[in-house]
């Protein structure tokens, strides 16, 4: 799997509710159900301020590059920092803060006094604050590049799984908060394979992370960065697909039926039948399913399968309660549709599942039907 690393990002209702009053603390959560990481690439490099005129750019590796720098507020949400490693090279970055401790930069690169590129981007720095700092003396100043897609997922208090679109790598995981602002979590796929996290906690939703990487009972890489919180809501999980085919739609969380949509063709008068699957990937929950109407020239009946039941009305209306469902428990439904009259038609429908504990916790799958 491929697995780009890192931002870190986790989220409990409490931190929901402190996000609400403004009152943020510094200390990790109770535990890690329902919450995510979100893993975003952590930069090669990064700036360290040792005092008020001294640094060090570090990478990843463990290379040093030592620099002098000035450090200005220029307004209330910017600054520019000039970052000299000798003579005619420097950095000159221009920062403007839009949230705590991180915003976007501009950052011009000199040689031999010549400006050679530019680049643009956010970043994030470790003061965390909206504002500049008085100093950067102390702070760690690095890049912050776009959300990925793929994250950790904490499903229940021991599992999990490593997230991207439509390919998951489970996990079974230990998480230990070590004192007031520092917890570890040992995330391990295989026997032989796991990794070793250590947060640092500078609020309640950020901090910064480091990463080792192992394969093979080996450390096979570490990396480092920023992290930020959130709530798993990719609990919810419909898949579709023909009567006897496999399904699609597995591992994919979205409303508009990218890589969850079954096309089906109708001859004759003959119905055609559809299966699909809600399942919960998270902890028990309550689950509920909504799905289309019927159309004009399709009649499009909906049943459960066990018992099996003519469920239209409810379903297609205000929807129902398909149960209680546990981790990795799915309930299947049956779509049999038929074609109304003669001559070519075509119609699309949707089945829609729904966690009835976490709010925004759903998925849709679609269907078309093709009349010839």
């Amino acid at each position: 799997m491929n697995r780009p690393v890192l931002l870190l990002s986790v989220l409990l209702l409490s931190v929901l509710a402190s996000l609400a009053t403004g009152t943020l603390h510094a200390a990790p959560p109770a535990d890690l159900l329902g919450q995510y990481l979100y893993f975003e690439e952590g930069p090669d490099d990064f700036l360290i301020f040792d005092d008020a005129t001294t640094g060090e750019k570090r990478d990843l590796s463990g290379d040093i590059d030592p620099f002098t720098y000035t450090f200005t507020p220029t307004g209330p949400t910017t600054a520019t920092v000039v970052v000299t490693y000798d003579v005619g090279e420097y950095d000159e970055w221009t920062l403007t803060w839009d949230s705590a401790g991180g915003g976007t930069f501009t950052r011009e690169e000199y040689k031999d006094s010549n400006l050679e590129d530019t680049d643009t981007g956010r970043f994030t720095e470790s003061g965390g604050t909206t504002a500049p700092p008085g100093g950067f003396s102390g702070i760690r100043l690095e890049e912050a590049v776009e959300l990925e897609d793929e994250r950790f997922e904490f499903l229940t208090d021991t599992e999990g799984r490593e997230f991207e679109p439509g390919d998951v790598d489970p996990f079974t995981y230990v998480y230990t908060p070590v004192d007031a602002t520092t917890a570890t979590i040992v995330a391990t796929f295989k026997v032989d394979r796991w990794d070793d996290l250590t947060l640092t906690f500078e609020s309640d939703t950020t901090g910064t992370y480091v990463l080792d990487r192992n394969d093979d009972g080996v450390l096979k890489d570490q990396k480092r960065g920023s992290f930020r919180l959130d709530l798993n809501r990719q609990t919810i999980d419909v898949s579709i697909g023909d009567d006897s085919g496999p399904l699609k739609g597995d591992d994919f969380f979205n409303s508009s039926g990218r890589s969850q949509t079954e096309v089906v063709r109708l001859k004759g008068e003959r119905p055609v039948k559809i299966r699909s699957e809600i399942e919960n990937d998270g902890d028990d929950d309550s689950v509920a399913a909504r799905a289309s109407r019927g159309s004009r020239k399709f009649d499009t009946q909906y049943f459960t399968a066990n018992p099996r039941r003519n469920v239209t009305a409810k379903i297609s209306g205000k929807g129902i309660t398909v149960g209680e469902l546990g981790h990795d428990e799915r309930e299947t439904l049956e779509i049999e549709a038929r074609k109304k009259g003669k001559g070519r038609g075509r119609s699309s429908g949707w089945v829609e599942g729904a966690s009835n504990e976490i709010a925004g916790a759903k998925d849709k799958a679609h269907f078309d039907l093709i009349a010839k």
